[in-house]
């Protein structure tokens, strides 16, 4: 007798289909999750790599930080470019711009992004693996390939000796300062000192409570970059990641871990209205209250 093999009912599909959905409901932030905390770890690395060069840096640099901005030459005024963005590497955007001439390439030679590059041997390092791109110079289709910069120094230690940071352990050296964001061949130092003085009058440096003062740019995006927080590389090289804007609006955020007073509910610096570009940082009377060199939690 010939016997007939019974075929899948309908309701049986849409069992094994429904459990399938149920097991992918599951499992697929697992892989997000997972995902997340691989580039967070190549973050992490990225940060301590970075730190690490620098340290390099200072046994050859008579034990001080590299300069946090750019300059003009005295004959071209002698001003310290502390508000303006540098190209990274020099010249990339090609001869057809301002900031792959001279005499911005030899400015741009002077800042601590273009500065520790002989000690990396890798514009990667700079980079926050999968974070969106933002264009701020208007990206030239010629030139060379630019660096994707999510990584910024603490311009307090511009030109700063070692010797003087008081606790290496605590003192950000760098960190993820744009958040979930790569700067298209752009770095910017901050926080900043206010170095509104001639480079041949003095150098511009850390000085606790008097000028010249310092201050920490705005940031439009959020600073989530993982986990709602970034990473950041201290003095003496170790790094860490740290949860940051865990109070929102109207709460304050600790003083002394996080550098922001008040985020938006997805993590945007801002003021006590909500206002974006007025993101306030905590601050001493003249200075960004985490990065001071003297400073002591």
């Amino acid at each position: 007798m010939l016997q007939r093999r019974r075929a899948f009912t309908l309701i049986e599909l849409l069992v094994v289909i429904a459990i399938i959905a149920i097991l992918a409901a599951i499992l697929f932030p697992v892989f997000a999750q997972a995902k997340s905390a691989a580039k967070k770890t190549a973050d992490l690395s990225n940060k301590k790599q970075v730190g690490t060069a620098m340290a390099i840096y200072l046994t050859d640099a008579d034990d001080c930080y590299p300069l946090g901005y750019r300059f003009t030459p005295a004959g071209a005024g002698g001003n310290w470019r502390w508000n303006f963005s540098v190209s990274t590497p020099i010249g990339w955007m090609g001869n057809a711009f301002a900031q792959g001439q001279e005499p911005r390439m030899t400015e741009d030679r002077n800042h601590w992004s273009n500065t520790l590059l002989p000690y990396m041997k890798n514009l990667g390092l700079y980079e926050s693996p999968g974070q969106p791109s933002i264009d701020v110079y208007g990206y030239p289709t010629s030139g060379k390939n630019p660096a994707m910069v999510n990584v910024s120094y603490n311009g307090l230690l511009h030109g700063y000796n070692a010797s003087g940071v008081i606790q290496p352990a605590d003192i950000p050296l760098v960190w993820g300062a744009t958040g979930a964001a790569n700067k298209i061949g752009n770095s910017l130092t901050d926080p900043a000192l206010v170095c509104s003085q001639d480079v041949s009058v003095a150098v511009c440096v850390y000085n606790p409570a008097a000028a010249p003062g310092g201050t920490m740019f705005a940031v439009t995006n959020s600073m989530w970059a993982y986990s709602q927080g970034v990473n950041w590389t201290m003095c003496d090289t170790h790094t860490k990641f740290r949860k940051i804007g865990q109070t929102r609006l109207p709460g304050q955020n600790n003083p002394y871990t996080d550098p922001m007073v008040w985020y938006t509910s997805s993590g945007i610096p801002c003021d006590s209205t909500g206002t974006v570009l007025g993101g306030y940082y905590w601050w001493d009377g003249f200075y960004a209250w985490l990065f001071r060199p003297d400073y002591t939690p």
